[in-house]
């Protein structure tokens, strides 16, 4: 950056940022210590990031102190506010009807609990009741309970804290009886609901794609289209981030300008303002009409501060105006750096100011795109671990179509829709077909190319980082970008740790079960969390980036317990993403009580089974006990009492583990004193959700363990994955993903 107020704003959002790191947000407040000595030496560089760092800590000690107190988790309140999402619905196995929205908070009759402002909210219906789901844009009171959000936390994933303090989304509700809904008159949110209510019974993957384009409507676009998509490198041309923001401004300015090219006025004096505003107020109603979320708005205002010198017409440039606004965007909540979309937002806005204006037109805005491509995919690979070499060449297709011509028409359509409603109905049918005929043009590149142009990665901080000073300084220097980007691309990526010759990991699932057992290079999977048929697993979110994480191809023993979904919801995801040498449990072989095999030095033994049908269900779990020098692990999946009793009659000093997972979750029908008292460990496991709705761990299977003064009890809902460690010849080490030093927006009230 050449310009020295550049430097000083961002040295004061690298200040913001650093105070995201503090384990105490107090503590960066130490940092202006070091301000006498920085205005003695005149170094304004210090000074701009020590304040920077004070005003993140103070941002942080305040969220803090607003967050909702644990002693409201499960309470009743009564509780109003407006729905401001479109609610998403799916069918569940039981029958019922699970609809989920965001709403933001408008009255908590509870002091202890009113300050939340923004809630996710989950309403379960049954088939007669449909009538009472959540609407969009409605304004809704009635009784509700609060529930903890997730907060899972694993190697290879970005925990879910971090998702949700992006999104200033404070806690969870589930409504407790009927609700009150009065639909609240805005115009622009009631024309969206009108269109969406018209297009209710529009099937097909083309109107979907419009849904998506023109109302920012994504609830039916099936898990298959988007993993086609991400696979294609064309995800973002369906999500309205900062990039579809900013090629959207670049074709209005374009078009804009078009008639000035073409016709030399009188009095012309090459001013710009007059199509940037004329953009603005296109992509500010674009904005508006696909649900103004706040990702939408980050964008939109970083538009708005990259055009505001044109309007204004100051002589500094397009970037300094979006680090100002950037830096008065983390100064007002310097979490929205945990979240996908601002870098998104802020990387795509900033390769569109720092292209000339007076070179936009059609060739200039397909060069943007493939800028943006190639310079956001370390951001794409640090935060999705994935990213396609199909989208260099399937973006030079669909963006320019989807930007240049179904957007346009399909807007052209909305405003035509109460002059002429035919003609606008001619004009969607149209962006439909054009979506569908780009679609059977890849399904074959996916059916011959899907294989080897995937890549799935997980780049450190320092390739992140790398590429990030790439993306800055294109503009000022393709020479630096360029060898930035090399060196990023070369790199080992030390964000892989290196794998210990034995390791033990508990996943952190929910309210379900993981474990990954590695030995040399042979790992064993055991469990593989909940999931939905056809629907959101656990081995997606949790299990499959854990593994790539760690860099492990291929899985040498699957053993499935049992065919409850919270231990086997996951196994067909995970067959058909890596290839499995060996099924056991449901599923695959029946397990056979009493079968040993060996890896190196680690001993496997399956106590228990044969849980492989759909009959084989709590005590017909396969248990498995591992042992190896220095330690032995006990799992024992859901057994009640009575087997594990039965085992203990058995197996006798064989059960003696220095790390048991409690049965079942800490249920009370499992962990018996019999079972207990034969392992006698050093660490009781638990695997299970926050605040799940079948209160595991009961308070009885923790007054068992605790009888035991050397055990020492940890639990993935608060330690979030818990490692294990096999030193050779040494004791075995826990270590949790939520340790003491975890940053202050990672901990649990």
């Amino acid at each position: 950056m050449s310009s020295l107020k550049e430097r000083h704003l961002a040295a004061l959002c690298s200040g913001v940022a650093a105070s995201l790191m503090l384990p105490e947000p107090r503590w960066g407040l130490l940092g202006l210590l070091l301000v006498p000595c920085a205005v003695h030496s005149q170094t304004r560089m210090i000074i701009a990031f020590v304040a920077g760092l004070a005003c993140g800590a103070t941002n942080g000690a305040l969220w803090l102190s607003h967050q909702l107190p644990e002693a409201c988790l499960g309470r009743e309140v009564s509780l109003s506010g407006r729905i401001v999402t479109l609610p998403r619905e799916r069918l569940l196995g039981t029958g019922q009807r699970r609809v989920t929205a965001q709403m933001e908070v408008a009255h908590v009759d509870d002091p202890l609990c009113a300050s939340p402002k923004r809630v996710r909210v989950t309403q379960y219906l049954e088939a007669s009741e449909a009538e009472q789901a959540l609407r969009y844009n409605a304004r809704v009171s009635g009784r509700w309970r609060f529930k903890p959000l997730a907060s899972q936390m694993n190697p290879g994933s970005h925990p879910d804290q971090a998702h949700w303090a992006s999104r200033g989304i404070d806690a969870a509700v589930t409504p407790m009886g009927q609700l009150s809904q009065t639909p609240v008159s805005q115009p622009i949110a009631n024309f969206r609901s009108q269109i969406l209510d018209g297009w209710a019974d529009r099937e097909g993957e083309g109107w979907a794609a419009m849904r998506a384009l023109l109302l920012g409507d994504t609830r039916s676009m099936s898990q298959t289209v988007w993993r086609d998509l991400r696979h294609l490198g064309v995800v973002h041309v369906l999500v309205i981030s900062g990039l579809h923001i900013g090629l959207l401004a670049s074709l209005c300015l374009f078009l804009f300008q078009l008639p000035r090219r073409l016709v030399r006025m009188p009095g012309d004096r090459g001013g710009m303002a007059f199509a940037s505003l004329s953009a603005l107020m296109v992509t500010g109603c674009y904005a508006a009409l696909v649900g103004a979320s706040l990702p939408v708005m980050r964008a939109y205002l970083m538009l708005v501060a990259a055009q505001l010198p044109q309007l204004l017409g100051w002589t500094t440039t397009g970037r300094y105006g979006l680090l100002l606004v950037i830096s008065a965007m983390l100064l007002w909540d310097p979490r929205i750096l945990l979240g996908a979309s601002f870098w998104l937002s802020a990387g795509a806005t900033w390769l569109l100011v720092s292209t000339p204006s007076q070179s936009l037109g059609i060739r200039s805005l397909i060069a943007i795109q493939i800028k943006m491509i190639a310079l956001m995919s370390p951001i794409s690979l640090f935060w999705f671990s994935e990213t396609s070499l199909l989208g260099l060449a399937t973006n030079l297709i669909v963006v320019p179509v989807v930007t240049m011509i179904m957007v346009p028409v399909g807007l052209l359509g909305l405003m035509l829709f109460d002059v002429s409603p035919a003609l606008s109905e001619r004009l969607w049918w149209c962006g439909a077909e054009l979506w569908l005929l780009l679609r059977a043009c890849f399904d074959g590149v996916l059916a011959c190319c899907r294989t080897w142009a995937v890549i799935a990665a997980s780049p450190g901080i320092l390739a992140f980082s790398l590429g990030l000073l790439a993306l800055v300084l294109w503009g000022e220097s393709r020479r630096y970008t360029s060898v930035a980007l090399l060196i990023t691309a070369l790199l080992p990526w030390p964000g892989r740790p290196a794998l210990a010759d034995k390791s033990i990991t508990l996943l952190d699932v929910g309210q379900g079960l993981s474990v990954v057992i590695h030995v040399g290079t042979r790992t064993l999977v055991y469990d593989t969390g909940y999931g939905e048929p056809e629907g959101f697993t656990q081995a997606e979110k949790v299990l499959l980036p854990y593994l790539v994480d760690r860099g492990i191809e291929r899985i040498d023993t699957l053993l499935v317990s049992h065919a409850d979904r919270d231990h086997s919801g996951g196994a067909q995801i995970l067959r058909d993403h890596l290839p499995i040498k060996r099924y056991l449990g449901f599923g695959g072989e029946s397990c056979r009580n009493g079968e040993r095999w060996i890896w190196g030095s680690v001993e496997f033994l399956v106590i228990n089974g044969p849980g492989h049908s759909e009959q084989d269900r709590n005590d017909g779990s396969c248990g498995l006990l591992v042992t190896a020098p220095g330690l032995s692990m006990l799992i024992p999946g859901d057994v009640s009492a009575a087997r594990e009793r039965q085992w203990v009659r058995y197996w006798r000093a064989e059960l003696a583990a220095s790390i048991l997972v409690l049965a079942h979750h800490g249920s009370r029908t499992s962990s018996s004193h019999a079972l207990l008292k034969w392992t006698d460990p050093e660490w009781a496991l638990i695997s299970a959700g926050r605040g799940n709705a079948f209160g595991h761990p009961h308070q009885e299977v923790l007054e068992r363990v605790n009888r035991s003064e050397r055990t020492i009890m940890l639990s993935t809902a608060t330690s979030g994955a818990i490692s294990i460690r096999l030193a050779k010849g040494g004791k075995p080490e826990l270590i949790p993903a939520r340790g003491p030093w975890a940053p202050y927006w990672l901990k649990l009230p």
